[in-house]
Order: structure tokens, then sequence, then C-alpha cells
């Protein structure tokens, strides 16, 4: 299985026999032009403009289980807000929590949570082999946040996204406050791949942080 990202939460998983495009919005500041997969998972409606995606792929943007070319997928709602609005009257946007089973893989993808989430979410998302964890605050997690959450759900692989990366038009921090935390300092790659889920750390916790392609 590969693992591209290419900036915000939009990611390209693919494997032997499905390809996953995940939140392809085109107005972040990233050029998307090249996307290409089976599924699209999209975990906020209405308010972005979705790049499209080549392949014909069958989309996916509310709560709910799927399940295409034997990859199941559950969608699970939750919320997220901007930095201050925790007092407002506003109710706060919603969000979809994705959970694949790829493969050999356990794969959850947190969409834009920007708060902690509750003890019955994280029995949902249960066993996680890689965590794709928004770490940059705005209107998602913050590095505090996302690193709490990190060590309820215990997975193998962390991949951080939603964090600032040159060509970003959202005001989203840098990486470096949850790799502080997390007391690691991995060097970026362009592409994750890992074999099966044999190939997974078993005693830690490995954070990846992918470079913008």
């Amino acid at each position: 299985m590969d693992i591209t990202w290419h900036g915000h939460s939009c990611f390209t998983i693919k494997g032997k026999k499905a390809t996953i495009v995940t939140d392809p919005f085109s107005d972040k500041g990233f050029a998307l032009e090249k996307l290409k997969g089976d599924i699209v998972l999209v975990s906020v409606v209405g308010e972005d403009k979705l790049a499209p995606v080549g392949g014909e792929p069958v989309m996916f943007d509310l709560p709910g289980e799927y399940e295409v070319k034997e990859v199941a997928m559950q969608g699970i709602q939750a919320w997220s807000m901007k930095k201050g609005e925790e007092e407002s009257k506003e109710k706060p946007k919603k969000t979809t929590v994705f959970i694949m089973n790829f493969e050999d893989l356990r794969i959850c993808h947190l969409g834009s949570v920007s708060e902690m989430i509750p003890d019955e979410m994280i029995e949902k998302i249960g066993d996680v082999d890689i965590l794709f964890v928004p770490a940059g605050g705005n209107d998602t997690l913050d590095a505090k946040k996302a690193h709490e959450i990190i060590e309820e759900i215990e997975p193998r692989i962390v991949i951080p996204m939603n964090f600032f990366a040159e060509g970003e038009k959202t005001s989203y921090a840098g990486i470096e406050g949850l790799l502080k935390l997390s007391g690691t300092n991995p060097e970026r790659k362009d592409v994750f791949t890992i074999a099966n889920k044999a190939a997974l750390p078993q005693e830690k916790t490995e954070y990846v942080v992918l470079n913008v392609k």
C-alpha cells in the first residue's frame, strides 16, 4: 500500500485492488489536477469545492456503512469548530470520521475533528493501524488535542494532516508542536509504503510526516 499526501486532508491511498482519495478540496492552495481513484471520501460537505477525481470513483460524504472493491468503510459523524467559537451560539459544522478496513489494515481518517472525541466514538474506531490526524489548529485539532487523541487511540502509525505546508491557504500551525509532544522528529517522506500488517511497528507508535505531492 502506498500513501501520498496532497495537502490539507487530501490523501491517495493506493492498494493492490483499489485506490481511495480523501477530501480532494480544490480551494486550499494545492494543485489536484491528476487525482485518480476508485473511492472518494469527503469529510466535510458543502463548504469546499471538490477537485475532479479520474477513474469513475464512487463518492461517500455522509455517515454510514459502505463497501466497494472489498474495501469496507464506516462513516461516523463528528463536529468541527474554529478557535474562539466555543462560546458561540452558532452550531459547529459536521464532519465525518471515516474508518476503512483496507486489505489487512484498519485505517482511520479523522476529517476536520476539532475537539476531543467521546469515549463511545473511541470504542467505535477501535484498534487502528494507521491514523490520519489533523494537528494544525484553526478549525481542526491543535497539537495538544491531537496528541491526546493519539494517546487514546494508540495507533501503530500516525500520519499528521491539516498542518501548515508551503502553498497552504489556511491558517494552520506547523507540525513542530505535535512532534515535540510526541518526542519524535521523523525524516519526511514523499510516499509512505507499507507491505502488510506484519510490517507495522509492534511496540510503539511511529510517526510518518509526508511532503505535499
